[in-house]
């Protein structure tokens, strides 16, 4: 009965956990130590044009901000408060009404910043719920290895801080090995897709990661500035390599998976097929995902980039320097990414052939 009535109201159900959690959170300032307040009007008080040594043009601006406090002793209580914020906020934020925001208060009263955990639950419950929704049985098993590979990325992060001896190379391609085992076990569970998709991803990037090395160490990174990294703090260039594996990691393993379980689909069809015709016809799809792939890369990398584009192009600087200062490293981890999808194609058809035509029987 529980079972019929989940499959009939399912969407309802999640949709009502969403909503609710999401209304729990929005109304949750009562249970925090931090003090809270909701801005209820706010007033300009000064703007002033600025212009730094480079010749970068800003505008700096005053306002005074009406508050009435959500929780604390102080809870309906109000206050005002000042918050001077630059137009490009990369470091200042401008605040507008019906907003929370957290304060601080130790001498006089500050902010913290805004009070952010409404929409994070929504994305969060929203992201879960289409899991939920579209994967059906594998929900858990996908929302299980989501929870441990944020654990170890975590843990990766604080032993790359507390052994600084060990190389950050060493410390993530460990966590790559991690996330795939993880992730495919999870998904594939012990079967024979597993064995192809995990070596085919992890042979793959290991590939198109060495590859791309060798090209920059043989051009001596001559034109390369990995200082230009963001907010770095030890040497960039592990790092780089680093923050590479793990990009490269996602495409490679979502190709592997599209090439074997078509594979898999043409030998429970009809098992008895040849090697030829395994390793061409996962050629032929692979052919097919290499161009998407690539260029959900790319755009993933504009993506990432664009904020910090309009932001270097609207303080004056030219197109040379705000590529070269933004985007160099973005467009070089695009081009490695790029060979490792390319080279995951025959990889991913050489294994499952392989595999494939080791037995006859149909493989589950």
């Amino acid at each position: 009965m529980i079972s019929h009535s989940w499959k009939n109201y399912k969407g309802l159900i999640i949709a009502a956990v969403v909503i609710g959690l999401t209304l729990l959170t929005h109304f949750d300032a009562v249970f925090y130590k931090t003090p809270i307040a909701e801005i209820t009007s706010i007033k300009q008080v000064s703007s002033q044009k600025t212009k730094d040594y480079f010749g970068n043009q800003d505008k700096t601006v005053t306002q005074k901000l009406s508050l009435k406090f959500l929780n604390t002793k102080r809870q309906g209580q109000n206050m005002t408060i000042s918050n001077q914020y630059v137009d490009s906020q990369v470091l200042s934020q401008k605040y507008r009404v019906g907003q929370e925001i957290l304060l601080s208060h130790k001498k006089w009263w500050s902010i913290i910043g805004q009070k952010r955990d409404t929409i994070l639950v929504f994305t969060l419950a929203l992201m879960l719920g289409l899991v939920v929704y579209f994967a059906n049985r594998l929900s858990l098993q996908i929302i299980i290895s989501l929870v441990l590979n944020f654990l170890f990325f975590i843990l990766a992060i604080l032993f790359d801080i507390n052994f600084e001896t060990v190389s950050p190379i060493i410390v993530f391609a460990a966590l790559t090995i991690i996330f795939t085992f993880i992730t495919l076990f999870m998904v594939l569970g012990k079967s024979r897709q597993f064995v192809i998709v995990f070596a085919a991803t992890v042979l793959s990037t290991a590939a198109g990661v060495g590859i791309g090395a060798i090209a920059i160490n043989l051009n001596g990174a001559n034109g390369i500035h990995f200082e230009y990294m963001d907010f770095i703090t030890q040497f960039p260039i592990p790092l780089f390599y680093s923050e590479l594996l793990i990009g490269v990691l996602g495409a490679s393993m979502d190709e592997a998976s599209d090439i074997s379980a078509m594979l898999l689909g043409m030998q429970r069809e009809r098992a008895e097929r040849t090697f030829k015709d395994y390793f061409m016809s996962g050629m032929t799809v692979g052919r097919d995902i290499v161009g998407s792939l690539t260029n959900v890369l790319f755009m993933v990398f504009i993506a990432d980039t664009l904020p910090m584009v309009f932001l270097y192009l609207r303080n004056g600087n030219t197109w040379s320097y705000t590529i070269e200062m933004t985007m160099l490293l973005g467009l070089l981890s695009t081009i490695i990414s790029a060979i490792a999808i390319v080279l995951t194609v025959p990889i991913t058809s050489w294994l499952a052939a392989t595999i494939l035509t080791r037995k006859k029987q149909v493989i589950e």
